[in-house]
């Protein structure tokens, strides 16, 4: 698990979850969002790269990470996710989980992307548009990390996003509306984006953008109108954008939390009888 937010953390190592370290991830406004999905990244490629170190509970240190690797991954972001240029073909199985406990095992990668928790509270519109831009650049350069390793033909990878609760701007509070969640294989993934696209994505860090003071939101409708839509859907359904509204239309309607790891184990089985 990545996760520099503690009580994340807490409940990682409360089920027996090893905690990756993440240099420069810091949960909040400051983090660095290359370095977690470098860290996961890491991890599922193991031992074809080193994986990250394991934070030792008590001892406030680390010490060196499993030479081959995890089998799953869970990197969390504090940030709620809409449709963007990765975002939204993330999308190729659209669902409503509610009441989501995390209960963590199987093989494949969860994007687990909470509300904005800091900008929500802090009714910071502006801000929060940034920072689900950055997430977006984020997902792509964990795509390219994972995919040049399933290239290697060692490492088939499935990815998950989806969020705790929503945190509505205009509320400033948490509130109890059903999340977007969705699934896919990296390789579908891939097809949706382009692979070129994806092995030219940039993997230079970057810090979380800031606000400028007075400065207003400005929306580049035609922009907006043009990457927010496919030619068709890639293996999956017909939803392209990550919201509530949209997630309901999904082919696997609405279903309690508590249900989430058995149809993510029902996808991986599935795609195994495929191959």
């Amino acid at each position: 698990m990545v996760a520099p937010t503690k009580i994340i953390a807490g409940l990682g190592l409360s089920l027996g979850i090893d905690i990756l370290e993440a240099p420069g991830a810091t949960g909040d406004y400051r983090t660095l969002l290359t370095s977690k999905a470098t860290a996961i990244a890491k991890a599922l490629s193991a031992p074809s790269q080193s994986c990250p170190r394991v934070f030792v509970p008590g001892e406030d240190e680390y010490k060196a990470g499993p030479s081959d690797g995890y089998d799953f991954g869970f990197l969390h972001i504090k940030v709620e996710i809409f449709k963007f240029r990765f975002l939204h073909l993330f999308l190729l199985f659209s669902i409503l989980p509610q009441n989501f406990i995390p209960i963590l095992n199987g093989s494949h990668m969860l994007l687990f992307l909470q509300a904005i928790d800091d900008a929500g509270h802090d009714k910071a519109s502006i801000l929060k548009v940034k920072a689900l831009e950055a997430v977006d650049t984020a997902i792509g350069q964990l795509a390219r990390l994972l995919w040049e390793a399933e290239s290697t033909g060692k490492f088939q990878f499935f990815l998950c996003v989806t969020g705790d609760h929503s945190t509505p701007v205009e509320y400033g509070d948490h509130s109890f509306e059903p999340v977007p969640f969705s699934i896919c294989r990296l390789k579908d993934f891939v097809g949706a984006i382009g692979e070129s696209v994806i092995r030219e994505t940039s993997l230079d860090p970057f810090p979380l953008p800031s606000v400028k003071s007075g400065e207003d939101l400005a929306f580049d409708l035609e922009t907006e109108e043009k990457d927010g839509k496919c030619s068709q859907s890639y293996s999956g359904d017909s939803v392209y954008e990550s919201n509530e509204i949209a997630a309901a239309r999904g082919c696997l309607g609405r279903f309690p939390g508590g249900e989430m790891m058995g149809i993510i184990k029902n996808f991986l089985n599935l795609d195994a009888e495929a191959i």
